[in-house]
């Protein structure tokens, strides 16, 4: 699993002081917190530890709010409301948006529980 193989080319040099095996640039800081992700424990401040997600600081790759089976990084409509995950994020300007994935008209950046099942999101993966 490379999200913990601390040596992902296997040329002896840890993650942390070598470029990548495709040159990736280790020092980068997605959640610019101040602390390079390969020092971070959580590159993206979602409170889930990087080796408990697949993808590290992408958040969502283990989710499948839907429960359809497809998981959120690659569901078109991760709330099965027809209405295509882009299309209800799309603030007219921009690619960018927020997804309420139980539609409780909390984003889900600030609900505790994405999916309302009654689990904490923090304690999902």
């Amino acid at each position: 699993n490379d999200a913990v193989d601390l040596d992902i080319d296997n040329d002896g040099i840890d993650n942390r002081n070598d470029a990548g095996p495709n040159g990736e640039d280790f020092t980068r800081d997605h959640d610019n917190d101040g602390s390079n992700d390969a020092d971070d424990t959580d590159d993206d401040n979602d409170d889930i530890l990087d080796v408990d997600e697949v993808g590290g600081a992408t958040g969502t790759y283990r989710y499948d709010h839907d429960n359809d089976g497809i998981w959120d990084s690659t569901d078109t409509d991760d709330d099965n409301d027809g209405l295509s995950d882009w299309f209800e994020t799309n603030d007219g300007n921009s690619l960018t948006g927020q997804f309420d994935h139980d539609n409780d008209g909390s984003d889900d950046n600030e609900d505790d529980d994405d999916d309302n099942d009654g689990i904490e999101d923090i304690l999902e993966v």
